[in-house]
């Protein structure tokens, strides 16, 4: 779906040509019973060193981790490749990626350099921050490498369940989700976007009220086009410095609204190598950690959440009306 036509319907929906009615959870929309507390474990940075790709496999082999996200412009992709090429069952995305925050451990666009300009930083690779991204780098250079990192991930034979967004780029600017959703929509790609009750999605990150409503009316344009989408969105464990999460999960868990929330996390291998990438090793062997452990396990099964993946929404969505 071309983007202006995205930008016409967000207009007619803004401006109350259409009203929402009181509406039941996307879990019960995706064909789950009223009440049903649906939960997607997604591992982010797959593709992005050995030790992320062996957090995510082993979260999916021995753990809770139920859908990953695969960052196409880093070294270690062809490792997550042939990995799904032996698995073809586990659901793997595209973590779509337009920043490149650690000092040591640097790369480029997928893109050729001279079509996203915007996108480049003094020395050739990408910015260290969303906010760098969304000063220098055009709606079009933000599409062209949206693109490219898909066509890349195509070409390799990697397997795309849904789509979503490195340090949320994506929602940097209102052109840039336009076209991220529009893009999704076009190619009958899940994307992630919130669109239910978002309790806690907006304790997180109270200002993002204020948006709430223009995401719930893109998110229905999602819905539309015969795509899924979450009722709410848990972001904080990259938050919680420790390497002992368990009961911190089991919090969040237990005060679940019922709905499809996706839980995203940074299951990662900590060894000497990672530590010379990012400081960030601790607080991801602690997202490890916790999705081996039998105790969180246990709760989700005493407590009857339900766990999925991007695939399974997809399926339903397909069967929905």
């Amino acid at each position: 779906m071309p983007t202006c036509t995205v930008a016409a319907m967000l207009l007619v929906l803004s401006s109350g040509l259409i009203a929402f009615a009181e509406e039941p959870t996307f879990a019960e929309r995706l064909g789950w019973p009223e009440g049903a507390r649906v939960v997607i474990f997604h591992n982010d940075d797959a593709g992005l060193c050995h030790e992320a790709n062996i957090g995510s496999i082993r979260g999916v082999e021995e753990g809770l981790i139920t859908s990953w996200s695969v960052m196409m412009p880093c070294a270690w992709v062809s490792e997550i490749r042939d990995y799904l090429k032996a698995h073809p069952d586990v659901c793997s995305g595209l973590h779509l990626t337009l920043t490149c925050e650690w000092d040591k451990y640097r790369w480029r666009p997928v893109a050729c350099a001279a079509d996203v300009p915007g996108l480049l930083d003094p020395d050739g690779y990408m910015w260290g921050g969303v906010r760098d991204v969304a000063q220098n780098a055009t709606a079009d250079e933000f599409e062209a490498e949206i693109r490219a990192q898909i066509a890349l991930a195509e070409r390799m034979g990697l397997p795309i369940s849904h789509l979503d967004t490195h340090m949320g780029t994506v929602y940097a600017t209102e052109e840039f989700v336009q076209r991220y959703v529009a893009i999704g929509m076009e190619k009958q790609i899940p994307v992630m976007i919130p669109g239910g009750h978002m309790t806690i999605l907006r304790e997180e990150n109270p200002e993002l009220a204020e948006y709430a409503d223009a995401v719930k009316m893109l998110a229905e344009l999602v819905w539309a086009s015969g795509l899924p989408v979450l009722d709410d969105l848990h972001t904080a464990a990259y938050d919680w410095k420790t390497d002992d999460k368990t009961d911190r999960f089991i919090e969040v868990l237990r005060g679940l609204k019922p709905g499809v929330t996706q839980v995203i996390i940074h299951a990662t291998e900590r060894t000497p190598n990672f530590d010379q990438i990012s400081g960030s090793g601790e607080l991801r062997q602690g997202d490890l950690n916790a999705m081996l452990d039998l105790k969180l396990k246990q709760f989700i099964e005493e407590e009857g959440i339900i766990l999925t993946n991007w695939r399974e929404l997809k399926q339903r969505r397909a069967k929905a009306n």
